[in-house]
């Protein structure tokens, strides 16, 4: 279990769940085999345990869980209000969830940020997701974040990361290459201001690769702008 609190208390009630550990009434105490115990854990370990665990959950918290786990380790509440507000991808109140989840021991709340208790769980939680929905689930976390951004910076860039997670492994049609290549456009302008010069290379090269086989015809504008952002940060 790692000393992992939530690890440990998953564990005992899978423990007791699977019967291996029985209260005695002729004794009057717990009994146990050990060896049995022992093998159950090896033979498991703790992502098969997680994965056994979060099968049990609702389905409406799984999706929040799933949502959550696109992001990373940690998400800020207003992030999650965003995305219920458009209800492109989440279609029901999630604050319930979420309570249940940090009841669960899964999530905890510091301020107004929502984390995963252990890198592992927000693991666990992501590899559920179907490797072709989880492309498709970064484009719509995207694109929803996106309409909503408006002048807001950090919420542009995280839309971008989303979309760009989605681009790394897939083909966007003609109108999206162009939104998406405009929107990397605008984050590599947010990063150069802040002086993140690394992450606004990345924004910069991933607009580039967006854009049009005649973009010189066709979106110059862009590519001018593509183009002297990366010449500016190669100089």
């Amino acid at each position: 279990t790692r000393g992992n609190p939530f690890f440990i208390i998953q564990f005992l009630k899978s423990v007791v769940q699977n019967k291996m550990i029985l209260f005695s009434v002729k004794s009057r105490r717990w009994t146990w085999d050990i060896d049995t115990i022992d093998m159950q854990m090896i033979s498991n370990g703790v992502a098969e345990l997680l994965t056994t665990t979060f099968n049990r959950f609702p389905a409406k918290l799984m999706r929040t869980l799933k949502i959550v786990s696109c992001f990373g380790s940690q998400i800020e509440d207003s992030t999650i209000e965003l995305m219920n507000l458009g209800q492109q991808v989440l279609s029901f109140d999630v604050q319930n969830e979420l309570q249940l989840a940090v009841k669960e021991g899964i999530l905890e709340k510091a301020g107004p940020i929502y984390q995963f208790t252990h890198d592992l769980i927000q693991q666990a939680i992501y590899e559920l997701i179907p490797a072709g929905n989880r492309k498709l689930l970064h484009k719509t976390i995207g694109t929803s974040l996106l309409k909503s951004a408006a002048d807001n910076q950090t919420i542009h860039i995280l839309a971008v990361d989303q979309i760009n997670l989605f681009c790394k492994d897939s083909i966007p049609n003609s109108e999206e290459r162009s939104q998406f290549a405009r929107a990397n456009a605008t984050a590599a302008k947010f990063a150069l201001a802040a002086s993140r010069f690394e992450q606004a290379r990345s924004y910069i090269d991933t607009g580039i690769k967006l854009l049009e086989t005649g973009h010189w015809d066709s979106q110059y504008s862009l590519s001018l702008d593509l183009f002297e952002m990366s010449a500016s940060i190669s100089c």
